[in-house]
């Protein structure tokens, strides 16, 4: 029998019982209390025992009126006060309701409990400690954004503001995977990689023994292909040929096209310097910079199209000034010219300045025979396996060369069927 309080949320359940597969030697039987909420249940050992025939299933009472029936009632009755007024605090403070919450609360596990919020502050801080060590501005920023969210998602389906980490179950998980895909409007890939990041601040819980297990270990990660796209080297070559009258539109192809030709992200040629060229072991003139994303080294010969674009702002009075190799604008600048670049030489790909990098690993090296350890150690990838991403672009590639070689040769059998074939 569920035992409400008439003041309660009917989401609240008590129930006494005898658990009678636990008999002891003795023939007593120990009883338990089952506390449910909104469907959750746990149980909690009284550490009372009870004589199988003393016990009233339906009274969850202990049969008759002796002074040992009084006491051991009493006890019941005081232990399911204690749960009432649990739930009563966990209500008011606006912190997490649930049995699991309630058990804790009884049994004074919760005292020193981790809860998510300082598991975050503990994280973080952590992170900024290292971010010139280890990891990149754009990294704690993600997880900055990362925080937001949970605790946003936290305030919209719970109505708290922090939770313990013993609350946070594969439930837990999804529906916030639901909320980062509803809510906030992510796409598949960009919501798994919240969700991969929550999971690395989880494990830091593991790992100190905070939280007893990983609530992930049911979870699936499904990240969907994405196609990266390039453009052709027609295309970068009309980019770079074409005219403009405009000095902050010339100003930003030239740097994608620099970009094209040397397989740079944005913030690593933002970062370039006159001291980051050096004289190759072939005697011609390279580039040495480490990556913003993963500081790692990258080297790497300056192509001639790289050259001239170098040489064409040598003089500019901004790289004079700030000590720069190109007069780099910002990224929402660059993208947003990139733009008006892409209507005016009519390229139906969505110019950015990631674009050229997939370029240079696609039509610029591989689509020219440069075996893939090699472009993958000029992009500065940690492993050859985020390289071959880039293989698949370049198999569509060489679809459609033979397509056009099919063609072709279709083309010329049927001229020497009809004999006009030179």
């Amino acid at each position: 029998m569920k035992d409400f309080s008439p003041q309660m949320s009917p989401s609240l359940g008590i129930l006494f019982f005898a658990k009678k597969t636990k008999s002891l030697q003795n023939g007593q039987i120990p009883v338990y209390l089952r506390i449910t909420v909104n469907g959750e249940r746990v149980e909690v050992a009284t550490k009372r025992t009870i004589p199988m025939d003393k016990w009233i299933p339906k009274q969850q009472r202990y049969r008759g009126n002796s002074e040992e029936a009084r006491l051991f009632n009493t006890f019941i009755d005081s232990l399911r006060n204690q749960v009432f007024r649990i739930y009563r605090d966990l209500c008011d403070s606006k912190s997490l309701l649930s049995a699991l919450a309630i058990k804790n609360e009884l049994q004074g596990t919760t005292a020193n409990a981790m809860t998510l919020r300082g598991l975050f502050t503990y994280y973080m801080n952590q992170k900024r400690s290292l971010q010139k060590i280890q990891f990149a501005l754009g990294t704690i920023k993600r997880y900055e954004t990362l925080e937001t969210h949970t605790f946003e998602f936290l305030k919209a389906s719970k109505k708290l503001n922090d939770i313990t980490l013993s609350d946070i179950n594969y439930r837990f998980i999804t529906d916030f995977e639901y909320f980062l895909r509803v809510t906030k409007k992510n796409c598949n890939n960009t919501a798994i990689k919240y969700i991969q990041n929550f999971r690395s601040v989880i494990l830091t819980a593991v790992r100190n023994e905070w939280i007893p297990k990983d609530p992930f270990t049911n979870y699936k990660f499904r990240l969907q292909e994405v196609e990266r796209e390039a453009l052709s080297m027609w295309e970068v070559e009309k980019i770079y040929n074409h005219p403009f009258n405009i000095d902050r539109i010339d100003q930003v192809r030239d740097i994608f096209v620099f970009c094209c030709y040397t397989g740079l992200a944005y913030a690593d040629v933002h970062a370039l310097s006159r001291d980051n060229i050096i004289t190759g072991m072939d005697g011609e003139s390279w580039i040495e910079t480490h990556r913003k994303k993963t500081d790692s080294r990258t080297r790497l010969p300056i192509l001639p199209r790289a050259m001239e674009i170098i040489n064409k702002y040598k003089r500019h009075p901004k790289c004079i000034a700030d000590n720069k190799l190109l007069p780099v604008l910002s990224n929402q600048k660059m993208n947003a010219y990139l733009k008006e670049i892409a209507t005016i030489c009519n390229i139906r790909q969505n110019l950015t300045t990631h674009l050229a990098r997939h370029t240079f690993a696609t039509t610029i090296t591989l689509g020219n025979g440069v075996p893939m350890e090699t472009v993958s150690k000029m992009l500065g990838h940690s492993s050859i396996s985020t390289t071959q991403i880039y293989s698949k672009v370049l198999d569509n590639k060489i679809s459609d060369d033979m397509g056009a070689l099919r063609n072709r040769f279709e083309t010329k059998a049927e001229r020497q069927k009809d004999g006009t074939f030179d």
